[in-house]
């Protein structure tokens, strides 16, 4: 009964091919000339037919020697090192005199030359070129008898070729006298359901698509109809659509502004003002060292001469707080340093740069996904180059719950969990601070993944902003991977074909 129902749902072209095949296995050539369908057409029926378990396909990469540009020429013309020799064979020669009789150029000359006397077939004799065996121009060698194969029978198959013309092939193919050829050859083979199937099958014509004319003529009161199968498996489609990641970063960023944050950008090539002075981070901090930042080689200095007034007021607070009531780091700061040009470190670079922004809106809230750069190593969670989620929050009365309460939210909302646990932590430009933990089930640990504070004065007081400021920056690549439960890092720009095509959006 599932032999007759499947033969019932079979296509033309698909019967062909199972009849085609009824007797022996055969290849794609030969099963276009037994079932008189079409490449194209086999091509699908073929395809049809696998899916649906009734032919089986055996590939076999095979690989072909033919005949190159050049090699069409020197069929016609004759190898340049043998025309090489027919021009000495009366008497020495010089070079260039060589070329003119031979009809050479510069490059067949040079090749021919070392060649010959690499074999010992010529020699110079005070300046001209003399041959040595004549009977290298009578004897046919096995590259003129494989370019006459070729030009005969324009492909051979490698494997058949003699061992003596397959080494001359591999001298050739550089030249680029004779390419290769690589090809799969398909052998279809007919499965037991698909003998079945075939002994059900009918000779019958059967309407597989309805048209206006089967309508209008009424032909199709007497036909029969093919049947249409819902439960054969289809090839899949992959249509267009966003790398996994980028969407996620897409939607990350719809989320922040609709609860109200706006975006900020900023140049990758940043200055170490707003990378490190303006952040209060000391000019002999050991993360300012190129094991931990990207130095431009050239340019080495960016123009900060529009940030001269907020320059003077960083210098103040970096050697002796300034108005802030801090000590300061009570070490000189070199003005020089902060025009440095280096590729952006950290997100936060971002969030100084909007600080020092004049149309910076109070209260206001701002977020970026800014790409940043450091001399890392390379694991499953650690990349040179990655994406931070940046962001400040500006108002009155604000404070760390509010902080905690915004990354709790975040973690909920962006990574979809609420395993999250806080912890101390320390940075240069924020007091008080605080590490968010977000627990990763398939690592089976906890990650930092959340970082954040409120900006010291030493940060907010050279920009002249006088309200409490909020500053998070969320490691937004393990936050996707924590959702999504991948494990290496890496995979986030991975060029597989296949994860790309699995991966939901």
């Amino acid at each position: 009964m599932e032999a007759k129902k499947i033969s019932e749902a079979l296509q033309d072209a698909e019967v062909s091919v199972l009849k085609a095949l009824a007797k022996k296995p055969l290849e794609s050539d030969e099963l276009a000339k037994t079932s008189m369908l079409s490449r194209d057409i086999i091509s699908r029926a073929c395809l049809w037919l696998q899916n649906k378990a009734l032919i089986t396909v055996k590939e076999t990469p095979q690989s072909f020697a033919a005949l190159d540009k050049l090699g069409e020429k020197y069929v016609a013309e004759g190898l340049p090192e043998k025309k090489f020799l027919a021009a000495i064979k009366e008497k020495p020669l010089y070079t260039d005199e060589i070329a003119t009789k031979a009809n050479l150029d510069k490059q067949e000359i040079t090749f021919s030359l070392g060649h010959l006397k690499k074999h010992n077939i010529v020699a110079f004799e005070g300046g001209k070129i003399r041959l040595l065996d004549k009977r290298s121009l009578e004897q046919k060698r096995h590259d003129e008898l494989l370019l006459e194969r070729l030009a005969k029978e324009k492909e051979v198959e490698l494997n058949l070729l003699p061992k003596e013309e397959k080494f001359a092939f591999d001298e050739l193919r550089p030249r680029g006298i004779v390419r290769k050829i690589d090809r799969t050859i398909r052998e279809f083979a007919i499965t037991d359901l698909g003998k079945k199937v075939i002994s059900a099958t009918t000779d019958e014509k059967r309407i597989g698509l309805l048209t206006p004319d089967l309508i209008k003529t009424g032909a199709w009161k007497n036909a029969s109809f093919r049947r249409y199968d819902v439960e054969t498996a289809v090839p899949k489609i992959y249509l267009g659509k966003k790398q996994a990641y980028k969407a996620f970063l897409d939607e990350v960023k719809e989320e922040l502004v609709s609860l109200g944050f706006e975006e900020m950008t900023g140049p990758l090539v940043e200055t170490a003002l707003f990378n490190n002075d303006a952040l209060y981070m000391p000019q002999d901090h050991p993360a300012r060292g190129i094991h931990d930042i990207y130095f431009v080689n050239e340019p080495k200095y960016g123009n900060i001469e529009s940030y001269k007034k907020i320059l003077k007021e960083i210098k103040q607070v970096h050697e002796n707080g300034g108005k802030t009531g801090s000590l300061g780091w009570q070490t000189p700061f070199d003005a020089k340093e902060s025009a440095r040009l280096l590729l952006r470190s950290q997100g936060t670079a971002l969030s100084a740069r909007m600080l020092a922004n004049p149309d910076i809106k109070i209260p206001g809230a701002y977020f970026a996904v800014a790409r940043v750069f450091r001399p890392d190593k390379l694991d499953a969670t650690h990349l040179t180059e990655f994406n931070q989620l940046e962001g400040i929050v500006l108002g009155d009365k604000l404070n760390l719950r509010h902080l905690l309460g915004l990354l709790k939210e975040f973690a909920k909302k962006i990574a979809g969990t609420d395993k999250i646990k806080f912890v101390p932590a320390y940075f240069p430009f924020t007091e008080p601070s605080v590490q968010a933990m977000i627990f990763h089930p398939k690592l089976n640990k906890w990650i930092e993944a959340m970082p954040g504070g409120i900006f010291r004065p030493e940060v907010t007081a050279p920009f002249g902003i006088k309200v409490p400021v909020l500053a998070w920056g969320i490691g937004i690549d393990r936050l996707f991977m924590i959702r999504e439960g991948i494990t290496d890092i890496r995979q986030l720009f991975s060029q597989d074909i296949e994860y790309l095509r699995e991966a939901k959006i």
